[in-house]
């Protein structure tokens, strides 16, 4: 039995991949591969984003943890404002073995602003507490609230429209889009 292979018009037969082939399948390859390159580069900045705002969090209840326990000089940690962050966050108060100050609330200022300036550089705080109520009896006067703010510029990530709920107060000139971590709390 002789079998009859099909041929290709003119008498050729296909041997393989021709040239254009290969070039055709290269280019949907290279864009595949840099969609999952932009992918994988979005994604890192989005996490970076996150844990920086999950720094920012807990450090604010931190400070909030801090007053609480210490609500004897609590209308102190008002004097905490957005110029203390300013250095490189590891000289000064925050270089290892630096005294600790003689009052609480300046030791867990130190502490709190290095906690800052390691986790986020470039962020600045500022503690506020308003309507002291004095005690019946007499005796020092304690705050009735206190709320907590860090705000940071992150350049990677695009300015936001519309109004935020907790428009920046310190961080002006921003690049990008400025992040404002807010805590309010009755003492």
């Amino acid at each position: 039995m002789n079998r009859m292979r099909p041929s290709m018009p003119g008498g050729r037969r296909q041997q393989g991949f021709s040239l254009l082939e290969i070039m055709v399948a290269v280019v949907i390859l290279s864009v595949g591969l840099l969609g999952m390159a932009l992918l994988q580069s979005t994604s890192l900045r989005a996490a970076q984003a996150t844990n920086e705002r999950s720094q920012a969090t807990m450090l604010v209840y931190q400070m909030m943890d801090m007053v609480r326990a210490n609500r004897r000089q609590a209308s102190l940690y008002g004097l905490i404002r957005e110029n203390a962050f300013f250095g490189d966050g590891v000289g000064g108060a925050c270089a290892p073995g630096a005294p600790a100050p003689a009052q609480r609330w300046a030791a867990d200022r130190n502490e709190w602003v290095c906690a800052v300036r390691r986790a986020i550089p470039e962020a600045r705080g500022r503690v506020t507490v308003t309507g002291a109520v004095l005690p019946a009896g007499g005796g020092a006067a304690t705050p009735a609230q206190v709320e907590v703010r860090l705000e940071w510029c992150d350049p990677r990530a695009t300015p936001l429209s519309g109004t935020p709920e907790f428009p920046p107060l310190f961080t002006t000139g921003c690049p990008g889009t400025v992040n404002v971590v807010v805590a309010r709390s009755g003492l």
